[in-house]
């Protein structure tokens, strides 16, 4: 096995095995970028006479013959990709983000076309993306700035929204903040996905809203000018589409041309990612894979010559990525799906394995924070996937005797799957069986959707009937494709829920993979190895086995509680030392329950809970009926088997409207106000309901002096959880002679100065302070005057908005916490 390798080391050294090559630099770079977010600071200097050391002696290397050409190029394209990451985070100094925190008033140049959402209510927000060119602040002058922001304005329903062009100049007076997301385990990094987009600040503006300065079209640049007119053109295609088909159609239509999920139908959008093929909602490989195809096809039925063919192609899946409007995901897409398509069109399956390496270089190698970016995630290896693993599993299908176009329909979605099932487990935690039949079935019905709604528009320019009939008959195939896909989304078993891969099994789990798709005499020299060191490998199995079984044994005595980062609201998870579950308070309130908002419950409750495998809770504990503490609810009754529901003493009423349930709702039946001297008990860990204030002759108490105060007890650790109990109900509290006394304090109204007394802390004596708080939130919470209470008694303060997620371990004799960000 030595000599075998130093063999393989030679012949690299030589210039062969070059495949292996680029996916080793591929993953030196990936490695390096990674260890970029962790590493110190490498000064720019510096880390480029390293860079520059290491380039030298590859050089060397080469000239040389020398086996350490592979090693020495590796180390180079880590340190590559470690100072590529750390350089992309560095901001210039006049980049708005250096403004963050303060009122001003910002002026740019519309750089994309505003996102308009309309509200229950009939007013309209809408989000403009700018390139900033200057900022005034107030008492001082005009200042140059730099950077793209994002800034959200609202306009009432009795007044139109301003919607300039790209190019158009926009002034904005408003709040400036720095890009921020959730920070819990499985949630996508909000602030890295947007610095991808070079996205730094975000701006709030007031009650006026936007102002903008038309550009001329005869002063615009030509790159300009082509960016208008393509938004005409898809503007044109929107406005065919809704004169003939109803809007959510339309708009259903319009996202699997141009991708995009405004106005799509909400059951739409679940049955399509239950069945796995959301995707098809978004420009991917896959559509330029499918119009190279027909374009292709196109050329071999005029019988144009190959390079005519493929010349052809290339005008095609450009003329597309303009349409779409040249985004990063579009660019990407039409860099991957046409490059690979092109050399397997070409019988150049090699090759397109050695585009696909080499364009994952240059692309991260150019923006290193695209490895963060689930959209590169998941194109990249479904990609890798249907290059290395589909050609693999059609050949065993086909040599199992399985019909030619079925083989190649299942290696194709196996492969993708299996390719990114590490990356669905993470931020999903679901894996989709209907992808098969989906995909079967469904997908080349929205494939001839998209085709027709391509060519009708185009056709509508030249004969509007013509183009009005072939929309028609697309609704008409869509309404088809939702019954299909609802249908296939009912079945049993459509999806299966799966927990998130640590990163040991992710190793584990590419390995496994790669020695399935690695050639047949790679594959049987690497299994003819470790079989001739069964024994070696046997012990390290057994090691492992019982390291992890010891520290599993270590742990089955653990409790815990987890805050969880849900912005501007409260959400506590515990979990106790056999697996029980239980959920105190549920966030909400963002957008509250309209139709297309961010639902916390939705969005940020459940996929927490799905990241750690539960999928079903004992109980839910509300302290009060503010959306900020049971909005959340709503969407986990839905989704999940829940006990219990106790509740504060408002009434079902407060609950349904805050949760966004109907009030003759069957689910409203497991809700039961919580009685003051309460006790439960769950594998040993008692809760107590310390207070549980009673309604009031003239109707149930509301609002923040009905929280419910419990108490957590395991041992000697004892947790409290307040709501937003107010600094007269901490009074009583004290007064009846409660016992607060805990290790681990949930602080009251977000660090309100309307909650937290210092008789109130003072009788708690907490070693920590949690605060469930949303960064830069309109009330000013925490306030500093509960700060420095906190502070001046000692206590260890622990915040969502700078900690992100939050979870105490506690045996019941020592507790530790952990926390996302740290």
């Amino acid at each position: 096995m030595a000599d075998r390798f130093k063999e393989w080391r030679r012949e690299a050294g030589r210039g062969q095995h070059q495949e292996e090559f680029f996916v080793s630099l591929l993953v030196a770079l990936s490695l390096g970028i990674a260890a970029g977010r962790f590493f110190p600071v490498i000064p720019v200097m510096p880390g480029m006479v390293l860079l520059g050391c290491l380039i030298v002696w590859a050089a060397w290397s080469i000239y040389r013959s020398s086996m350490q050409v592979w090693p020495v190029f590796l180390l180079a394209v880590f340190c590559l990709g470690l100072l590529r990451l750390q350089t992309s985070l560095l901001l210039p100094v006049d980049d708005l983000s250096h403004f963050a925190g303060q009122e001003l008033q910002v002026e740019g140049k519309m750089a994309e076309e505003p996102q308009v959402r309309e509200h229950s209510d009939g007013s309209r927000s809408v989000r403009y993306c700018i390139q900033a060119e200057a900022v005034t602040l107030s008492g001082s002058g005009t200042q140059h700035a730099s950077g793209r922001l994002y800034v959200y304005a609202r306009s009432p329903k009795d007044r139109a929204p301003v919607l300039p062009q790209i190019g158009d100049s926009l002034t904005a007076h408003g709040s400036l903040r720095l890009p921020h997301g959730i920070h819990n385990p499985g949630q996508i990094d909000t602030e890295l996905l947007l610095r991808s987009q070079g996205i730094t600040a975000v701006l709030i503006a007031g009650k006026s809203g936007a102002a903008v300065k038309a550009l001329n079209d005869s002063r615009a640049s030509v790159w300009t000018r082509l960016l208008r007119r393509l938004a005409v053109v898809r503007e044109h295609y929107l406005s065919s589409m809704q004169a003939v088909m109803p809007k959510e159609d339309a708009a259903a239509i319009f996202a699997m041309l141009f991708g995009g999920y405004q106005g799509l139908k909400s059951e739409l959008l679940e049955a399509f990612t239950i069945t796995g093929i959301v995707h098809i909602l978004s420009v991917s490989g896959s559509h330029i894979s499918l119009l190279a195809a027909v374009m292709a096809w196109l050329g071999s039925f005029f019988r144009l010559p190959q390079l005519v063919r493929a010349m052809l192609v290339v005008l095609a899946i450009a003329a597309y990525s303009l349409l779409a409007g040249l985004v990063p995901p579009v660019i990407r897409s039409a860099l991957m799906g046409g490059l690979s398509f092109l050399a397997l069109a070409l019988n150049r399956e090699k090759d397109a394995r050695r585009l696909l390496l080499l364009t994952g270089l240059l692309m991260l190698t150019v923006s290193p924070l695209l490895l963060f970016h689930i959209s590169f995630q998941l194109s990249f290896a479904a990609t890798a996937g249907l290059l290395y693993v589909a050609p693999v599993v059609r050949a065993r299908l086909r040599r199992m005797h399985v019909p030619s176009s079925l083989a190649a329909g299942l290696s194709i979605t196996f492969a993708a799957q299996a390719a990114t099932l590490p990356i669905l487990a993470w931020y999903f935690n679901q894996l989709s069986l209907s992808s098969f039949l989906a995909n079967l079935v469904v997908v080349p019905i929205v494939e001839f959707i998209i085709i027709v709604g391509i060519a009708a528009g185009v056709a509508a320019f030249v004969l509007p009937f013509a183009g009005k009939l072939a929309y028609a008959g697309d609704s008409l195939l869509l309404g088809a494709v939702y019954e299909l896909t609802s249908w296939m989304a009912s079945l049993p078993g459509s999806r299966v829920w799966i927990p998130s891969f640590s990163w040991g099994a992710v190793l584990i789990y590419y390995a496994a993979l790669s020695l399935f798709a690695c050639k047949e005499p790679w594959r049987h020299r690497i299994l003819d190895g470790l079989y001739a060191r069964k024994a070696c490998l046997a012990a390290v199995c057994a090691l492992f086995l019982a390291a992890g079984t010891g520290y599993r044994l270590s742990q089955a005595d653990l409790m815990t509680l987890a805050a969880i980062d849900c912005g501007q609201g409260d959400a506590l998870l515990l979990r106790t030392p056999h697996g029980k579950t239980v959920l105190f308070d549920s966030g909400g309130e963002r957008d509250g329950n309209e139709p297309g908002a961010f639902n916390t419950g939705q969005r940020v409750i459940l996929p927490y809970l799905r990241h750690y495998g539960i999928h079903e809770l004992n109980a839910i504990f509300l302290t009060h009926a503010h959306a900020d503490h049971a909005g959340g609810a709503g969407a986990v009754l839905r989704t999940m088997p829940v006990g219990r529901v106790y509740t504060a003493d408002e009434g079902r009423e407060a609950y349904a409207q805050s949760m966004g349930i109907g009030s003759a709702d069957a689910l409203l039946q497991k809700l039961q106000p919580a009685q003051e001297g309460q006790s439960f008990d769950l594998d040993g860990v008692r809760i107590e309901v310390v207070f549980a204030p009673p309604s009031s002759g003239k109707g149930a108490a509301s609002g923040n002096e009905a929280s419910n105060v419990y108490r957590i007890v395991y041992g000697g650790a004892s947790f409290l959880i307040t709501g937003d109990l107010t600094k007269e109900r901490e009074e009583m509290i004290l007064k009846k002679g409660k016992n607060i006394r805990c290790t681990v304090l949930k602080v009251g109204h977000h660090g309100s100065n309307t909650s937290s007394s210092e008789a109130f802390l003072q009788a708690a004596a907490p070693r920590y302070a949690v605060i469930c708080v949303g960064a830069g939130n309109r009330f000013g919470h925490p306030k500093p005057e509960v700060l420095e209470r906190l502070k001046g008694l000692g206590i260890k303060i622990l915040r969502t908005d700078q900690n992100g997620e939050i979870v105490f371990f506690t045996n019941g004799k020592t507790i530790r916490a952990r926390t996302y960000l740290d």
